[in-house]
């Protein structure tokens, strides 16, 4: 009795055993990871090599990131960070997941404020 306690154990044990030659975060990976919901870039400023980027959180408290910093909202990182643009991605996703965003407009244009304008007169109007 006892001896086949011991072969079931060794049997069960062998089963369970891993590869020690994989890597173990392999294993470890998430199927799909959260998007950060809200928030939004309000700017980027800086010169090569070294650029900060503005973001506001959904709850309207402002975030100061550069390339070294963690993005707030874990497992997401700072990939790329340019003077127009900042790509984070999901480290710990099976998938490959990457998050763009990019200003728009030129470096010295406006917003147009024409559209304010003719709405506000169209108002007036009726």
């Amino acid at each position: 009795m006892r001896s086949s306690a011991l072969l079931l154990l060794l049997c069960s044990a062998l089963a369970l055993a891993r590869d020690p030659f994989q890597p173990l975060a392999a294993t470890l990976c998430q199927t799909q990871v959260a998007a950060p919901e809200g928030w939004r870039l309000q700017g980027i400023i800086g010169s090569a090599p070294h650029y900060v980027a503005w973001l506001v959180s959904p709850q309207g408290k402002s975030h100061r990131l550069d390339d070294q910093a963690p993005f707030p909202q874990p497992p997401w990182q700072v990939v790329q960070l340019t003077s127009r643009m900042l790509v984070l991605s999901a480290a710990q996703s099976c998938t490959p997941q990457q998050i763009t965003w990019v200003i728009k407009g030129g470096f010295y244009e406006m917003d147009d404020v024409t559209d304010a304008a003719v709405s506000e007169h169209a108002a007036a109007r009726q």
